[in-house]
């Protein structure tokens, strides 16, 4: 039951420098850190590999990911067209199942395609009318269906737009099967989902191994559902048959009953921690809520109000959850600021408010942020701008653009920063691997070669920390985070050295092995 691992580079995940060359472990929790240890039980040579705490990505969407490692990815670097795009759906293992089997994909951008334009319900009739087909847009707001995907949602020209979505349309009235924004998308995600809950479980089984190979040892689902059944029922299903990571979830307030009690529970497998509020949509789609208009003239989409959002954050505090708030635009962030910063902090062990994306902001919204009472965690995603950065310098002004993703800022304020993925709601074929937003966050280079705002770069153990110390802290994974006496032995090992590596090389970095509570779940 004890293990001694020496001849290591024990990075500890206390702080940016504390490094130790050997670590006993016993009965799945660590029993000491340090130098030149003496070995107790079975002894591992790690022959100067470099060891890391579990990497934690504490914003991601599992059952999308779940859905998407069966489905095809519609990104680049391997789908620039439509045409592309049909014919790698014909490669799909669903393609001719039959009608009751699903054809799904994941991850396009219209302006990355070659017609700069959305795919429609036309063109994914084109590869099947029998079968349903179903694709999220990068940003997993929106997404599209063929015409048997819109009949199976009861969807025709007589649909009314749900509240925060819109069923795009035809001239002749006609659904394109284009569904914008959540509440549209989640119209279509219902039928797929009602038609099998055995498969829904069976592929989040399936995901776990895709976790561990990115050394991922805990996430935070942050889009936790209550129809057509509950997330933390799949996921329990899911966890008896050998799902691995730890688990977060997070519900979707607008899914909630706002009189009926929702309190956090489980454990550190598997809990319920807080609520999903959405304040607007995504740059990329010109619908992040902002103060100045893009320069196309949008002012993107409001989606919770002044008081609806005072609603959802007396709703956290009574019951002693986290809020978590999507915000990308600024006007987006200011009305969560706004409304929060007078408040005391609810949550004494972690942040009781959560932005998530904080995609744009400016320094006043920073000073506030420091002045405020309030326990802030700022989720942030470099790997938006790595994938996404054509969109940005199209869709925004250039004063808009120096707000974009000020990592370091956020790093040296008082909020605690978080790296993740939000996964795969990005063009990019490894959406949650954590080497490409290192790379992004430490270089600040786009895929296409550009920088942007290299002024926001951190360095590696800045970004390592927000993978891990600080991930855990955000995500409420108290036995995770560092390499220290008394957490859970949860580790990975690499194939090469991230401390040292040449930037460059940084987005090349991947896991060798993955070990929960001293076992090892991953061999690459």
């Amino acid at each position: 039951m004890t293990t001694t691992y020496v001849n290591g580079k024990i990075f500890l995940g206390t702080d940016e420098t504390s490094f130790a060359d050997s670590m006993i472990v016993d009965s799945g929790k660590i029993k000491a850190v340090g130098t030149a240890l003496t070995p107790e039980g079975t002894v591992v040579d790690l022959h100067g590999q470099t060891v890391l705490p579990g990497l934690i990505d504490c914003h991601t969407h599992p059952k999308y990911i779940a859905d998407a490692l069966h489905g095809t990815a519609c990104t680049p670097p391997n789908v620039n067209s439509i045409k592309e795009m049909q014919e790698a759906l014909r490669q799909s293992p669903s393609f001719g199942k039959g009608p009751d089997t699903w054809i799904e994909g994941w991850g396009f951008d219209e302006t990355k395609l070659a017609e700069h334009r959305s795919p429609n319900r036309d063109d994914l009739d084109a590869v099947s009318t029998t079968q349903p087909i179903f694709i999220y847009r990068s940003d997993c707001h929106s997404s599209v269906g063929n015409s048997k995907a819109l009949e199976l949602a009861g969807i025709d020209e007589n649909t009314p737009d749900p509240v925060g979505g819109k069923i795009e349309r035809f001239a002749d009235g006609r659904p394109t099967g284009f569904m914008r924004e959540v509440a549209a998308s989640q119209l279509l995600i219902r039928a797929k989902s009602a038609q099998s809950y055995e498969n829904d479980v069976t592929n989040m089984v399936n995901s776990s191994k895709h976790y561990l190979a990115n050394g991922l040892v805990a996430i935070g689902e942050m889009m936790g559902r209550m129809k057509p059944y509950t997330t933390l029922r799949l996921y329990q299903d899911a966890v008896k048959d050998g799902f691995a990571p730890k688990a977060s979830i997070y519900y979707v307030f607008d899914e909630l009953d706002p009189e009926a009690p929702l309190t956090p529970s489980g454990d550190q497998q598997l809990r319920v921690a807080g609520i999903k509020v959405f304040m607007d949509g995504s740059i990329s789609g010109e619908t992040a809520f902002n103060k100045e208009p893009y320069p196309s003239g949008k002012m993107g989409v409001s989606l919770t109000s002044v008081e609806k959002l005072k609603q959802e954050v007396t709703f956290a505090q009574k019951n002693k959850l986290q809020i978590a708030i999507h915000a990308m635009g600024n006007a987006a962030i200011q009305r969560v600021i706004d409304i929060t910063k007078d408040l005391q902090p609810w949550l004494p062990d972690m942040p009781s408010v959560r932005i998530e994306h904080a995609s744009l902001m400016t320094d006043e919204m920073f000073a506030q942020i420091d002045a405020s009472p309030m326990n802030y965690a700022l989720v942030t995603q470099p790997i938006f701008y790595f994938a996404e950065d054509e969109s940005y310098r199209n869709y925004l002004s250039p004063e808009q653009f120096k707000t974009a993703y000020r990592v370091k800022t956020m790093l040296n304020s008082s909020a605690l920063l978080g790296l993740s993925s939000d996964a795969p709601c990005t063009p990019w074929a490894e959406p949650d691997s954590p080497f490409y937003s290192i790379y992004a966050a430490v270089t600040r280079k786009a895929a296409n070669g550009d920088v942007v705002n290299p002024e926001e770069a951190i360095t590696v153990p800045q970004a390592i920390l927000g993978y891990t110390r600080d991930a855990a802290k955000i995500g409420g994974f108290d036995q995770n985070g560092t390499l220290t006496a008394g957490k859970d032995a949860d580790f990975v090992i690499l194939n090469k050295d991230i401390f040292t590596t040449t930037p460059e090389e940084l987005k090349d970095v991947r896991v060798s092995e993955t070990w929960i509570g001293g076992q090892k779940v991953y061999q690459n």
